[in-house]
């Protein structure tokens, strides 16, 4: 279908239309663990930040503290991660298990896989680019209102 110039002139349609495609080829490689992407992400934050309880977890996802509940009972029922005991009462630190630690590394290639698949019409200076940029993307501060 034509895309006319309003929409090739939407940063914010470009990196949802580019989202779906790498999406769907990132589920594909997923498929042979059983996994998605967003839970391997959640994997890997649990990895690289060892203890954490599940509100920061939800955070570092941008889901609510029930979402993230959920999430890591499906991790813990896979054998993923473990829940320990927390900072007080009322929190577990969460920690991948061995069979998580050794799983993880072979996900994370599949989906580098799938990574170099999505931007092999780029050369690696435009694939640092592009990482570059779409990290600078986030919340504008507003300017401030005169009341």
């Amino acid at each position: 279908m034509k895309q006319g110039a309003d929409l090739r002139g939407l940063v914010g349609y470009q990196v949802q239309r580019a989202h779906l495609l790498i999406d769907t080829d990132a589920r594909a490689a997923m498929a042979a663990h059983d996994l998605s992407p967003a839970k391997l992400t959640a994997l890997i934050l649990i990895r690289d930040n060892p203890g954490c309880d599940q509100t920061a977890l939800g955070r570092a996802l941008s889901i609510n503290r029930s979402s993230a509940m959920k999430l890591v009972n499906i991790l813990a029922e896979r054998g993923l991660v473990e829940r320990r005991p927390g900072r007080d009462l009322r929190t577990n630190a969460l920690w991948l298990t061995a069979e998580g630690e050794a799983k993880v590394p072979v996900m994370v290639d599949a989906l580098r896989v799938s990574d170099a698949r999505m931007t092999a019409r780029l050369s690696a200076e435009e694939v640092r680019t592009l990482s570059a940029l779409l990290r600078k993307l986030g919340p504008v501060p507003r300017a401030a209102s005169a009341d």
